[in-house]
């Protein structure tokens, strides 16, 4: 059985004339299309992501400028001034006329004990372990 070998030529031409022509032209087209709209699709999921940090943004500004506002609040009403004046009119209270101190035969409680992290360092702490860049230099021949 001999077989006949087709050249390129030969092949193209058969695919051009091949019924199924249409249709992979059709879905060429419709693939094409595709990847033409990828670009656009991701434009608008950029745009909307943009404007969503926008608005999130700018709830954050607001959230900012009403904690402003009462932390103004809280330092209007914590004044002296407007204690002593709430405790006057709506309490009726008055300034003492005469001062007493009461002694109470009764020792002081104990101050509380705070871990040493905590409390500063005494100054033999701070002679007894040298600095790290006194550490640095003696490490560095110098002359």
């Amino acid at each position: 059985m001999a077989t006949i070998q087709r050249t390129g030529r030969h092949i193209v031409s058969d695919l051009l004339r091949s019924p199924n022509m249409p249709t992979l032209l059709i879905i060429s087209a419709l693939v094409i299309g595709a990847a033409a709209l990828i670009p656009l699709v991701q434009s608008s999921i950029a745009t909307t992501t943009n404007g969503n940090v926008r608005q999130l943004e700018q709830q954050r500004d607001d959230w900012q400028a009403q904690i402003q506002e009462l932390e103004l609040d809280v330092a209007t009403m914590a004044g002296l001034s407007r204690i002593e004046n709430e405790a006057r009119e709506s309490l009726k209270m008055v300034e003492p006329k005469e001062t007493r101190y009461i002694t109470v035969p009764v020792e002081a409680p104990e101050p509380r004990r705070l871990p040493s992290r905590y409390l500063p360092p005494t100054a033999d702490e701070r002679e007894a372990e040298p600095s790290a860049w006194k550490k640095l230099l003696d490490w560095l021949p110098l002359p």
